[in-house]
This record gives structure tokens, sequence and C-alpha cells, in this order.
């Protein structure tokens, strides 16, 4: 996925499950389907297997990192609570600056994920 296309994916995941909670992955994802034109119009840019994986590698990221609180299931991720990390980080999604700042961490994505990027962006 392009980092484009991945900082918006993340970004709208992140927003949509803060004004849900407590949800499950898919119903924020069934909602953004049918809510979101460029969320679909990116997840039709690439094979459904990578973007599902994709997608629920961006919620794992998110409670891993504690921006939200919730399980992983096998088969769901139930999101129970948003922390002041995730407001905090959502203060900041409209500041062109950080997106900025988040797309030049790209290359090193593979060696840590986006959030801990975001993360020590907000914190600092």
């Amino acid at each position: 996925m392009n980092t484009d296309d991945y900082l918006f994916t993340y970004f709208a995941i992140l927003d949509k499950t803060a004004s849900m909670i407590p949800t499950y992955d898919q119903v924020v994802l069934n909602d953004m389907q049918k809510s979101n034109q460029k969320f679909m119009g990116i997840a039709k840019k690439y094979d459904s297997e990578t973007f599902t994986q994709t997608v629920h590698q961006i919620f794992v990221q998110l409670i891993n990192e504690r921006v939200f609180q919730g399980t992983i299931a096998k088969d769901e991720i139930i999101i129970s609570n948003t922390t002041p990390l995730a407001v905090e980080i959502l203060q900041h999604v409209q500041d062109p600056t950080f997106w900025s700042a988040m797309k030049n961490t790209a290359n090193q994505w593979e060696s840590r994920p986006l959030t801990s990027f975001v993360v020590n962006y907000v914190e600092r």
C-alpha cells in the first residue's frame, strides 16, 4: 500500500473507532465501507487479502501501543475504550506538519509500526 493510502486508512480507522467506543473492528470497517468513499476507493485499489491484513495490523498496533484498550481475539478485535493518547493523536491529525512528519518515517514502518512514530511525535 502506498504511503498516502496507508496514512489515510490508518487515521480514518483511528478517528472512526474513537467515535464508536465500545466496538469491534468489523463494526468499524462495515461503517466505514458505508460512509467513507475515500476509504472504499483505497480498499478497491488493493487486493482484498492485502487490504484486510493491513487493516487488521492497524487495529493490532492501536491496541498494542495503548492508543485503545481492547482485546485481540482469534476472529475479532474488541475495542473497549479509548485512551488520552488517542485523543491527543486526533488533535494532531488535521495538522499538515504532522502528516508530513509521519510520511517521512515511512521507510522505517517495517522495523517499527507507524503507531510508535505517532506516539513519539505526540508525546514529545
